[in-house]
């Protein structure tokens, strides 16, 4: 989930725009992540390291790793160890935007280290590292159900992943919103642990996300609205385990409501704003 939050923390500090991270979402698949990055990642060298290095190969025909090693600043042994690493990285996200022209060296940098000293980690997908920096990140340290949000932002992003794709990122969260929506999916989860949920965006992104998680091309309504919803059960779904596996407390869903033209007024809750390079979707959860 390192992709969505680093991604969140490069536009609150306007080290891009909306549409630059948008476009690199679209590239990122098609992005190689280059042994400079690796190593700025890694801590073994700086920006400015990697850009002697790049000068250097302009005049010397050998790969980046032999160059970096002849100048001092890698031993084989780290370069074996990044180039193992290329596949796994974490840091598409910032290599992409390197490559678009939108990110220098020093830029990714700077923010990488200034992200990894806000979030307290290194990047890993550890569930109560990622559990601080979404607090952090969304401004939940005042709610009384904090864990609960966060638990089910967790479970939200992982299944979005595996489900919807990862070209995506958090750009905000809104505590009790007024929330227009052309196209709305909600159900309720009941019982000890009760909420009002619901997944809200434009036409264009709704039908794009129910073909994603159909995985065939969705283009009528009674379709789409079915394919979201059964989306959002999943997800309620696997918190319902989640919670019942850990607290031993049986909950129980509601059958998927669809709605059209939708103004939402909320209460006691968030909305959850995701950046998709097909557009924008809300995410609402309401304690009731």
């Amino acid at each position: 989930m390192f992709t969505q939050l680093f991604g969140h923390y490069l536009l609150n500090k306007n080290y891009i725009t909306t549409e630059q991270l948008k476009k690199a979402l679209e590239e990122k698949n098609n992005t190689r992540v280059k042994l400079g990055a690796l190593a700025i990642d890694a801590g073994y060298m700086t920006a400015e390291q990697v850009e002697k290095v790049h000068e250097a190969q302009r005049r010397l025909d050998k790969r980046i790793g032999d160059i970096a090693v002849e100048m001092g600043f890698l031993t084989d042994e780290q370069v074996g160890e990044l180039l193992s690493k290329q596949k796994t990285a974490n840091i598409v996200i910032g290599q992409t935007l390197m490559d678009l022209g939108y990110m220098t060296n020093a830029d990714f940098e700077k923010a990488l280290a200034e992200y990894k000293a806000s979030a307290g980690f290194a990047g890993d997908d550890n569930d109560d590292m990622l559990a601080e920096n979404i607090i952090g990140a969304f401004g939940l340290e005042d709610l009384a159900d904090k864990d609960f949000y966060v638990e089910y932002l967790l479970l939200f992003a992982r299944n979005t992943i595996r489900f919807i794709g990862d070209d995506f990122v958090f750009t905000g969260c809104t505590k009790n919103p007024e929330l227009k929506s052309a196209y709305l999916c909600s159900q309720d989860i009941k019982g000890k642990v009760s909420a009002y949920t619901a997944i809200g965006c434009d036409k264009a992104a709704f039908f794009t996300l129910a073909s994603r998680y159909a995985g065939e091309n969705v283009d009528e309504d009674e379709f789409a609205e079915a394919c979201t919803g059964e989306f959002l059960n999943l997800q309620n779904g696997l918190f319902a385990v989640n919670v019942s596996n850990l607290e031993g407390v049986e909950l129980d869903l509601t059958p998927q409501v669809s709605e059209k033209d939708v103004t939402l007024n909320i209460d006691d809750g968030i909305s959850v704003s995701l950046a998709f390079s097909f557009g924008n979707v809300n995410l609402v959860i309401c304690r009731n």
